[in-house]
C-alpha cells in the first residue's frame, strides 16, 4: 500500500512540477556591457519565438518566459548571449565587446565594410545625432556641423528649404557642386530629399575620398550621401510614437530700425541739409498737428507681418519579425506655418515600408517603399515691393498697417472691413499675400527592390531596382482686384493664374556580382562587378488664363480666355560599369582598387564615355605585436588617390539649339540661341587623401584626422565666341579651366566620465579649407558682379572699389583708384581683387556635448564658420542716403555733422558718391551659433511597465537659440535674394551677399516618445 502510495506522490509531484516548468513567468533583470555600464537598446529574445524586448535607458528588462525555455541577449558590437530561464525570476547579464560586430558599421560604394578594413575617409552621424535635430523639414540641415570637412548652410529660413552643400570646398565653377544623395541604394536628386522623414532616417554616411566617392564615378564628383533608413528586427512587434509641438521666431536683429519719431526727425535733418528727397517728406512739411497725430500712428511692421510659427511633428512607427522576414512601418505628419502672417506655410505627409525576407537559405529579398506629399505656399523672395521682408524694413514707421482717415480713424469699405494702407510704396504687401497666393505641391515616390543570391561561400550576387517619382504642381494666382491687377492687370479680364506641372521620373538598374575567398587563413580577397544603368525623364507642362468671374474657383476652365502654354521633355541616361577589388592580409595590411566607365547622354557621341579609378592602402598598425600592451585600441594609417567625373550641367549642350517660341504671319519660327560644342566632356576630377584613425584608453578618445587635396580639370566654362555664330550669349561652352580644393579635417570625441549613473561626453569637428583658380579660359579673368575669378587666387574673391572712410574736414566718402590713390570721385574702374576674401569659409566645423545622468540627458550642438565674406546689401539700404524715403537703420543718424567728425558715415549732401557698393559694406561672416539644444528624461522602467509601456521620453528641444558675430546681422546667409538659385547655376555664389531673403529662425519644441 505504501507503494502505490509512493508512486501516485511521485506522479503527482512530477506533473506539478512539469506544469509550473512550463508555465509563463515574468523574468526581469539588467543588461551591461564589460565595463558594468548599462546598455539601453539592447534585445531580449525568447529564442524560436517572436516574443522580445528591449533595455530601458538604465539596461534594465521585462519579458514573459517558461522555465527552460531560452533567452538571446544582443547589441550591436557586443558578442551574443544565451541564458537558460530556470528557477530565478532574476537574470543579469554582462554582454563583452565583439570586435568584429564592432567593425560592421561604414558604408562605402554599393555595399557594407567594416571600418577597420576601410580605406577610406567616411564620416557617420548616427541615429543619436540625428534624433538630436528632428524636428527638422529637411534632411540636409541636419549634416550642418556633424562632420568634417561637409559644408552646409541653410538656403534661407523658409520652412521646407533645403540647404547648400558642399563637400570639401568648391569643385566646380558651372558645373553642379552638390553631393550625390543615395537612399537605401536608390539615387535620390537634392531637390527632393525635403519629401523624407527624419525619424525614418538610421544613419547618414558621407563619402569624401577617392577611395568610396569614385565607386559612384560621374555622380560621386562632389562626394556621396549615403541615407539608411531604420529596419526591424527579428522579435515582437515595437511600437514607436513620438510627438512634439512648438513655435519658431525670426531671429532677432543685433540692430534698431527707427521709429515713428526718429524716422521723422531725420527727414527734418536731411530736408535742412538741401537733401531733395526729403523736402517733400512729412519730417520736413507736416504741421505739429499733423506731426503728432503721425507720431501716435508709430507703427512695427515686423508684429504686423509676422507671427510665431507653430511647428507640430508627429510620427508613428511599428517594427519587427522573425528569423525570415522582418518589417519597418513608419507615418509621418510635419507642419510648419513659417513666421509670415496670413499664409499658410508648410506642411508634409509620409509614409514607409521597409521588409525583408530569407526566402530560401541562398535568396534574400528586400524592399522599401517611402511615399510623401508636401504642400507650401511662397512669397516672393526678390528684392522688390512684393518681399514681404523687404517690406518689413522698408514700410515707413508712421504708416500704419490699415488707411487711416485725417482724424486717424481707421477707414473701412461698404461691409465694414479695414482697408489696408497702400503705403508710400502703393504696394500693401498684408493684402498681397491674400490676394496674390502661390501654393506648391510635391508628391514623391521613392522606392528599391532588391535581391542578394549566394551561389556559394564565395559567390554572391546582388540585383537591384530602385526608382523616384516627383510630381510637382504650382498654382500662381492673381485675383481679381487683387494688388498686382492694379499693375499689370486688365479690367476686361479681371484675375490671371499659371499652373505649372513637372513630371521627374528616375530609375537605376544594378547588379553587383561578388566575390570572396580567404587563402591561408591571412590572405582575404574580395572583388566586385558593377552593371548599372540609370536614366532621368523630366517632362513639364504649363498653362496661363485671365479673366475669373470668381475667385472661389482656382480652375482655368472658367477662365475667359487662355494667354499661354507650352510643354517639354528632356531625357539623360547613364550607363556604367565598375571593378572594385579589396584585399587584406589579416587585417592589419589593406589594399583597395577600383575602375568605372561611365556613359553619359549629355555628351557627343564622341566623348560619351569617361574613365574613373581609385587606389587606396592602409596599415592596421593596432594590430601588430609590437602594439600588444600599448594604450591604443584603434591605430590606423591610409592613404588614398583617385578619379571622378561631373556630367551635372544642362542637357544639349553638346548640339546647335533653336528657340521655337515666336511666330511670323502665323507661322511658327526657329530662331538660334545657342551654339552647341560637340566637343564638351567630363569635368574631371583627381583627389588626394592621407588620414589617421586611432582610438585609446578602451576607445573613451577618438579621433581622426584627414589631409586632402582635389583638383578640378577640365573645367566646363563659357568660351567667348564670335558675334556672327548665332548664339544668344556669344559663347559656347568649353572643357577650360582648373581649380584646387585642399584642407585639413580634425574630428575628436571623448568620453570624459563614464559610469554607471553618469557619461560626459563633448566631441567635435573642424576643417581647414583652402582653394586657388588654377587655370581659366585663356588666363582671362572671368567677372561676375561683385566677385571675380582669377588664374592664382581664390575661388570668387570679392572685386570691388575699395572705401577710404570719410573725408573729416567736408564729410565727403573718399576711395582708393586703381592706382591705390585716394580720391573722392567713384568709378566702377576702382574694383579691385580683395586677396584672401571671398564667401568661402577658410574654418568651418561643429562641437559638441552630452551629458546622461540617470534618466536625464543634456546635449548641445554648435556649428561655427570662419574666414569668409559677406557684401551686407541689407544693411547698405538701411543707412543709404538715397533710401530716406523708406525706413532706416537708427544707425543713419550718425552721420558726419562737423569738421573732425571720425567713424562716421558720410554727409548727406554727398549722396551720389556715398551709396556706391564698395568695401564699405563688406563684412567678416564668422559666427558661433547654438544650433540645438536637447533636454531629455527618461522614466524608469519600474514606472513604465505597470502602464504596459516599454519606455517613455519627455523632451525639449531649441534650435538656434544664441549667435555670436560681429556680422550686422544674421551671417548664416545661402540665399541672398533669389527666388530660386542653386549651386552650378551661372552667376550665382550662395553667400555673397544679404538683401532680404527668409530670414532664419529660432524655435522652440516640446515633446514625447513611447515604446511599447
Amino acid at each position: 500500500m505504501r507503494t502505490k502510495s509512493s508512486r501516485f506522490l511521485t506522479l503527482l509531484l512530477a506533473f506539478i512540477v512539469h506544469i509550473s516548468f512550463a508555465q509563463d513567468k515574468t523574468i526581469s533583470g539588467n543588461v551591461t556591457d564589460q565595463d558594468g555600464l548599462p546598455l539601453p537598446g539592447a534585445n531580449v529574445v525568447v529564442k524560436g519565438s517572436t516574443v522580445g524586448t528591449q533595455t530601458d535607458f538604465d539596461g534594465n528588462y521585462s519579458i514573459e518566459a517558461s522555465v527552460g525555455q531560452t533567452l538571446i541577449f544582443s547589441f550591436i558590437g557586443q558578442q551574443t548571449a544565451e541564458k537558460v530561464v530556470g528557477s530565478s525570476s532574476i537574470i543579469n547579464i554582462q554582454l563583452v565587446e565583439d570586435a568584429e560586430a564592432l567593425e560592421e558599421v561604414v558604408v562605402t560604394g554599393y555595399g557594407n565594410r567594416s571600418r577597420d578594413l576601410s580605406t577610406s575617409s567616411v564620416s557617420t552621424v548616427s541615429t543619436e545625432k540625428i534624433e538630436a535635430f528632428v524636428p527638422s523639414t529637411s534632411l540636409d540641415n541636419i549634416l550642418q556641423g556633424q562632420a568634417a570637412g561637409v559644408q552646409v548652410t541653410a538656403a534661407n529660413g523658409r520652412p521646407g528649404q533645403t540647404a547648400f552643400v558642399q563637400i570639401r570646398g568648391i569643385g566646380s565653377i558651372n558645373a553642379g557642386t552638390t553631393p550625390l544623395y543615395i537612399v537605401d541604394g536608390t539615387p535620390v536628386n537634392d531637390d527632393f530629399i525635403n519629401n523624407i522623414n527624419p525619424n525614418d532616417i538610421a544613419s547618414f554616411s558621407i563619402l569624401k575620398d577617392a577611395a568610396t566617392a569614385s565607386l559612384y564615378g560621374s555622380r560621386g564628383a562632389n562626394g556621396v550621401v549615403v541615407i539608411t533608413t531604420k529596419r526591424g528586427s527579428a522579435g515582437d512587434a515595437r511600437i514607436s510614437f513620438r510627438s512634439s509641438v512648438g513655435f519658431g521666431e525670426r531671429i532677432p536683429d543685433p540692430f534698431d530700425l527707427m521709429n515713428a519719431e526718429q524716422k521723422l526727425e531725420i527727414e527734418r535733418q536731411y530736408a535742412e541739409l538741401g537733401v531733395n528727397a526729403a523736402q517733400s517728406l512729412p519730417g520736413a512739411t507736416a504741421s505739429p498737428e499733423q506731426l503728432a497725430l503721425l507720431r501716435s500712428l508709430d507703427t512695427n511692421w515686423e508684429e504686423e507681418l509676422l507671427r510665431k510659427s507653430f511647428i507640430q511633428s508627429n510620427s508613428l512607427s511599428i517594427s519587427g519579425g522573425d528569423e525570415k522576414l522582418t518589417y519597418f512601418l513608419s507615418l509621418g505628419y510635419d507642419k510648419n506655418t513659417g513666421i509670415i502672417d496670413r499664409i499658410d506655410g508648410f506642411e508634409r505627409v509620409s509614409a514607409r515600408l521597409n521588409t525583408t525576407y530569407q526566402a530560401k537559405d541562398w535568396l534574400g529579398i528586400g524592399a522599401n517603399i517611402s511615399v510623401a506629399r508636401n504642400t507650401t505656399d511662397l512669397p516672393r523672395d526678390r528684392n522688390n515691393v512684393q518681399n514681404p521682408f523687404r517690406a518689413m524694413y522698408d514700410y515707413l514707421p508712421y504708416e500704419p498697417l490699415y488707411l487711416r482717415d485725417n482724424q486717424g480713424n481707421i477707414v473701412t469699405e461698404a461691409d465694414g472691413s479695414p482697408v489696408y494702407n497702400p503705403t508710400s510704396t502703393g504696394f500693401p504687401i498684408a493684402l498681397a499675400l491674400q490676394t496674390e497666393p502661390e501654393n506648391n505641391r510635391n508628391f514623391l515616390i521613392l522606392g528599391s527592390l532588391y535581391a542578394d543570391v549566394q551561389f556559394s561561400e564565395k559567390l554572391s550576387n546582388r540585383f537591384t531596382i530602385g526608382a523616384t517619382s516627383n510630381r510637382y504642381n504650382r498654382t500662381n494666382r492673381s485675383i481679381a482686384g487683387g494688388v498686382l491687377q492694379g499693375f499689370i492687370g486688365d479690367a476686361n479680364f479681371p484675375g490671371t493664374q499659371t499652373d505649372n506641372f513637372e513630371l521627374n521620373f528616375q530609375y537605376n538598374v544594378n547588379n553587383v556580382f561578388t566575390y570572396s575567398d580567404t587563402f591561408n587563413d591571412v590572405h582575404n580577397l574580395s572583388a566586385s562587378f558593377l552593371l548599372e544603368y540609370n536614366e532621368n525623364i523630366y517632362t513639364d507642362l504649363f498653362a496661363t488664363s485671365r479673366g475669373f468671374p470668381t475667385p472661389d474657383i482656382a480652375y482655368q476652365d472658367i477662365a475667359a480666355e487662355p494667354t499661354s502654354a507650352g510643354s517639354e521633355e528632356r531625357r539623360n541616361r547613364l550607363f556604367s560599369q565598375g571593378l572594385f577589388v579589396d584585399y587584406d592580409y589579416d587585417g592589419k595590411y589593406i589594399a583597395s582598387a577600383s575602375i568605372r566607365r561611365d556613359g553619359s547622354t549629355r555628351f557627343g557621341p564622341d566623348n560619351k564615355y569617361g574613365y574613373f579609378y581609385s587606389g587606396s592602402v592602409a596599415w592596421n598598425i593596432a594590430k601588430e605585436s609590437f602594439m600588444e600592451d600599448s594604450f591604443f585600441n584603434n591605430l590606423k594609417l591610409r592613404a588614398s588617390y583617385g578619379t571622378s567625373g561631373n556630367q551635372d550641367i544642362d542637357d544639349f549642350e553638346y548640339l546647335d539649339l533653336l528657340d521655337f517660341s515666336n511666330t511670323y504671319n502665323g507661322n511658327t519660327t526657329a530662331l538660334p540661341v545657342g551654339a552647341g560644342n560637340p566637343e564638351i566632356q567630363w569635368e574631371s576630377q583627381a583627389i588626394l587623401d592621407i588620414g589617421l584613425e586611432f582610438g585609446i584608453f578602451n576607445n573613451r578618445i577618438n579621433g581622426v584626422f584627414d589631409y586632402f587635396k582635389r583638383n578640378s580639370k577640365d573645367l566646363l566654362l563659357k568660351r567667348p565666341i564670335s558675334q556672327t555664330v548665332g548664339d544668344e550669349d556669344n559663347s559656347i561652352l568649353a572643357n577650360i579651366g582648373e581649380v584646387e580644393n585642399r584642407g585639413l579635417e580634425i574630428s575628436l570625441n571623448a568620453d570624459i566620465i563614464r559610469k554607471e549613473d553618469l557619461i560626459w561626453t563633448i566631441g567635435g569637428n573642424i576643417a581647414f579649407l583652402d582653394n586657388e583658380v588654377k587655370e581659366l579660359v585663356n588666363g582671362e579673368d572671368i567677372i561676375n558682379g561683385n566677385t571675380i575669378l582669377r588664374e592664382g587666387e581664390e575661388i570668387n574673391s570679392f572685386y570691388l572699389v575699395r572705401y577710404a572712410g570719410v573725408n573729416p574736414a567736408n564729410g565727403e566718402p573718399l576711395y582708393y583708384d586703381e592706382d591705390g590713390n585716394i580720391t573722392n570721385s567713384y568709378s566702377d574702374n576702382f574694383q579691385t581683387l580683395l586677396k584672401g576674401k571671398s564667401p568661402a569659409a577658410k574654418l568651418e566645423g561643429g562641437f559638441y556635448t552630452s551629458l546622461k545622468y540617470k534618466g536625464f540627458g543634456l546635449r548641445g550642438d554648435f556649428v561655427y564658420k570662419s574666414g569668409n565674406y559677406i557684401i551686407n546689401f541689407q544693411r547698405s539700404a538701411g543707412i543709404s542716403i538715397g533710401n530716406i524715403d523708406s525706413n532706416l537703420r537708427v544707425e543713419a543718424f550718425n552721420y558726419w555733422k562737423q569738421p573732425g567728425d571720425q567713424n562716421v558715415h558720410p554727409s548727406p549732401l554727398f549722396q551720389d558718391t556715398a551709396d556706391q557698393t564698395s568695401t564699405r559694406f563688406l563684412e567678416k561672416g564668422d559666427y558661433i551659433r547654438l544650433r540645438t539644444l536637447t533636454l531629455d528624461y527618461i522614466l524608469p522602467h519600474r514606472f513604465t511597465q505597470n502602464i504596459g509601456l516599454d519606455s517613455v521620453r519627455f523632451f525639449a528641444s531649441g534650435q538656434n537659440l544664441l549667435t555670436f558675430s560681429e556680422y550686422e546681422g544674421d551671417p548664416e546667409i545661402g540665399l541672398g535674394s533669389a527666388e530660386t538659385a542653386e549651386e552650378g547655376d551661372e552667376g550665382f555664389v550662395p553667400g555673397e551677399f544679404s538683401l532680404f531673403s527668409y530670414p532664419q529662425t529660432r524655435s522652440y519644441t516640446f515633446g514625447i516618445e513611447i515604446g511599447f
